[in-house]
């Protein structure tokens, strides 16, 4: 079960949105609740002159009082629901700030974070990207044009049997016990897959934990997995998707693979994904 959860607020930009998706999914499984007030400063006003510590100062100063704020907000929404909470808050340089919010996430059992609007960029906006690669724990990204709770009634799995989806899996299953309708999506399975891990040996693996699911076999381009990810869901009214979270090795650090990367930048409905 679900009983400490995070949920990652940037404080210039509306935090009300994600508030209530945060609040929706605690409520439902009865957790506890931090909110993690997420404030980065500029590397410019790190410099030691005089000139630059007066601008630092005045930047912590709006800083502290942003922060107040959006924590303010979430206090109010969490109180109204009657849920067990705390609140948090980082206020350093970026490159200092998103290792310590990744090593907080990793103590959680869910992690929610917003998904960044390209076109307003902001420095937190690499935050999801750290700790779907850094915290060893399951994200819940939600859309930046969601608006209102998260309603995971209609859930759809993507499954390739690969471990970040195998992970995925296991860490939606509080989700899945709890949803009126799971499908499960297969893209380009192989005919010669190795029956352990194919979708129908997981629609039977389901079964034993009394969870019955639709199972969807699909083509597509590599490139256009996503938009057939995305599509379905929509054709479904899938409230939840879960999936693996791809990357691969880049001067000693993961970056997102194509499909993960394509979901992340085009999603349309909140995604569970784990790596």
């Amino acid at each position: 079960m679900l009983r400490d959860i995070a949920v990652f607020l940037p404080i210039d930009r509306p935090a009300s949105a994600l508030i209530d998706s945060a609040t929706s999914v605690a409520s439902a499984f009865k957790a506890h609740l931090d909110g993690i007030a997420c404030a980065y400063l500029s590397i410019s006003a790190m410099a030691s002159f005089d000139a630059a510590a007066v601008a630092l100062a005045a930047e912590r100063d709006a800083a502290t009082t942003q922060v107040a704020t959006v924590l303010d907000q979430f206090e109010i929404s969490a109180r109204a629901l009657g849920l067990a909470r705390d609140t948090r808050n980082t206020l350093d340089v970026g490159y200092a700030a998103t290792p310590e919010l990744t090593g907080i996430s990793r103590l959680y059992d869910l992690n929610i974070v917003q998904q960044p609007d390209p076109d307003d960029p902001h420095p937190t906006d690499e935050l999801p990207e750290a700790i779907l690669f850094g915290s060893g724990r399951p994200m819940l990204i939600i859309p930046y044009t969601h608006l209102g709770p998260v309603v995971p009634e209609r859930i759809l799995v993507c499954w390739d049997g690969g471990a970040p989806a195998a992970r995925a899996l296991h860490d939606a299953l509080p989700f899945l016990r709890k949803a009126s309708s799971i499908d499960v999506v297969s893209i380009n399975e192989p005919e010669d897959v190795a029956e352990s891990v194919s979708a129908s040996t997981l629609l039977a693996h389901l079964l034993r934990r009394d969870l019955s699911a639709r199972l969807h076999r699909l083509i597509a381009d590599s490139a256009n997995i996503h938009n057939t990810i995305l599509s379905l869901a929509a054709d479904n009214g899938s409230g939840l998707i879960v999936m693996g979270g791809y990357g691969h090795s880049r001067l000693r650090e993961l970056v997102l693979g194509g499909t993960t990367r394509g979901i992340m930048d085009s999603m349309t409905a909140p995604i569970l994904m784990s790596h």
